[in-house]
């Protein structure tokens, strides 16, 4: 093996159930031409400094035993993640034992590495992974790679978590025969793109992070990046906002995490709704539906969990202990319950596990360019300085032109109003950034109070469809304190409503950032 390597891997999670069906799946026995699995008991160990500051300078340092093959040490380091395929530059050295030795490196690149970031540090041995790797060369299509099922669990002091998933690690051809044939797996075994590695797992445990929601900062983009370049950094961040929130969802640890795992949904249909004209059809109509078939599924966890901690509380402080405001928040629980099921359904649904590879290998390399007209390259390799002008102008005439006579429009116009909004707030997140002005901020300011009133009268019409069905099921009493939530929500649009007409005028007057 030599030295310096660069590393190329799709990580997948696999349920520990369906490992044996992977091991028998007829793609697998066409692409393994005869090679055998080869089982191997690996123990990792991982070093850094107390306060993992090699971690966060982008530095992995790993001792690892082979089975009874010995003993070897690498360092890894990376830029970050790069999309959903992660490529680090990776040296690795044999060791006679399993004794840390930095300076065994003898490659100028990770030795001038090592020399800026942990000389004179006090290198601790932070966490471990214990695992059995069950691997195998592929020849797929034009490529050649390694699957690796990796089954153990990661450890850091008393404190384990089990790893159970799948590596392909590519050793010559294309990227893209990593998302191919992951996706072929995937019509016969239950896949699921993961954009975490064994280190970050290990990481937090040993800091003893908790579970929280994930929310992104803002997309970096530049008016000299190309086209394609901001919409895979746009879809990027739309996948790690799924993916980063999943678990909340899973585990049901916080309700803010299925909030932003629909916004990143919404997100990437607002993109491939701006960048329409220049993209081909086939996958992004794919996508585009798997996006709001998934989406759809957390739609009722999603409002049950507005009702019962935001709107219900409200009328729980005026009205204590009534027995029918009692019986309703147990009726709505009931409802979220089964609502959080069938987010369960939805995220074990062979959609979802298609629409993360899909999204990542989007992300990860040209792919949607399968199928482009000449036009459709051309666009796409131009500055998105030059394609956002157009693009923001489109949705804006449609936003100005549906928000005419605002005060007299329509609950359904309304909302059609609301998502013409909404998909200019996105479109000003992603390209705000090009402009860099003080223009972008106060436009953005202006699109949010709009969104926010049309949110809570939206709010207000999905939660009186979601009080009405549980009539049946509720007493006289359950159905007077409806009646409490009716009133209370009548209310709330009436003041929304009031403040509608000033939100549009403050809006309308705001002087376009773009132009």
């Amino acid at each position: 093996m030599a030295e310096k390597q660069i590393e190329i891997e799709l990580k997948l999670r696999i349920d520990p159930k369906h490992v044996s069906r992977l091991r028998q799946a007829p793609v697998l026995r066409e692409v393994k031409e005869g090679r055998r699995i080869q089982t191997t008991h690996l123990v990792s160990i991982y070093y850094d400094t107390p306060k993992l500051s090699l971690a966060r300078k982008g530095l992995a340092i790993r001792v690892r035993k082979i089975g009874t093959q010995g003993w070897e040490q690498t360092v890894k380091a990376t830029n970050g993640l790069r999309e959903a395929l992660p490529a680090r530059h990776e040296w690795t050295v044999p060791l006679e034992d399993g004794a840390l030795d930095l300076e065994k490196f003898t490659d100028k690149d990770v030795k001038k590495l090592l020399s800026k970031f942990a000389k004179k540090k006090t290198i601790d041995r932070i966490f471990e992974s214990d695992l059995k790797r069950s691997a195998v060369d592929l020849t797929y299509r034009d490529a050649v790679m390694e699957m690796a099922i990796d089954q153990g669990v990661v450890r850091a002091g008393e404190a384990e978590v089990p790893l159970s998933e799948v590596e392909f690690e590519l050793k010559d051809g294309h990227p893209a025969a990593l998302f191919d044939l992951a996706l072929e797996l995937q019509r016969t075994v239950p896949l699921l793109l993961s954009m975490r590695s064994k280190a970050s797992r290990g990481r937090d445990l040993y800091l003893g992070t908790e579970t929280r929601f994930y929310k992104p900062d803002a997309v970096a983009l530049t008016a000299d990046m190309s086209a394609e370049t901001a919409f895979r950094a746009v879809l990027a961040q739309g996948l790690r906002m799924i993916l980063g929130n999943e678990i909340c969802v899973r585990q049901d640890l916080h309700v803010e995490g299925c909030h932003q795992m629909r916004v990143g949904m919404r997100r990437l249909r607002v993109a491939f709704n701006l960048f329409k004209k220049n993209l081909p059809h086939g996958e992004a109509v794919l996508l585009r539906r798997l996006l709001k078939t998934c989406s759809k599924g957390l739609d009722a966890l999603r409002d049950w969990d507005v009702f019962l901690g935001e709107t219900l509380p409200l009328i729980e402080e005026r009205f204590v202990e009534n027995a029918g405001v009692a019986e309703l928040r147990k009726a709505a629980e009931i409802e979220r319950q089964k609502a959080l099921v069938a987010a369960h359904d939805m995220l074990d649904s062979p959609e979802y596990g298609q629409l993360l590879l899909i999204l990542g290998a989007w992300a990860s390399y040209s792919r949607w360019a399968s199928g482009a007209s000449a036009s459709q390259m051309k666009a796409m390799a131009a500055p998105i300085g030059k394609m956002a002008e157009p693009l923001l102008e489109r949705v804006y005439k449609r936003v100005t032109r549906r928000g005419d006579n605002i005060t007299v429009l329509t609950t359904p116009q309304l909302h059609a109003l609301r998502l013409d909004v909404k998909q200019m707030r996105y479109g000003t997140d992603f390209f705000g950034g090009v402009y860099g002005s003080k223009k972008v901020k106060k436009f953005r300011n202006g699109l949010v109070a709009m969104q926010d009133i049309l949110g809570e009268l939206q709010d207000a019409a999905v939660a009186e469809k979601r009080l009405m069905s549980l009539a049946p099921k509720l007493s006289k009493e359950g159905l007077m304190a409806i009646g409490l939530v009716s009133g209370w929500y009548a209310a709330r649009v009436d003041h929304e409503l009031d403040g509608l007409g000033m939100a549009w005028k403050e809006f309308a007057e705001r002087k376009l950032f773009w132009s």
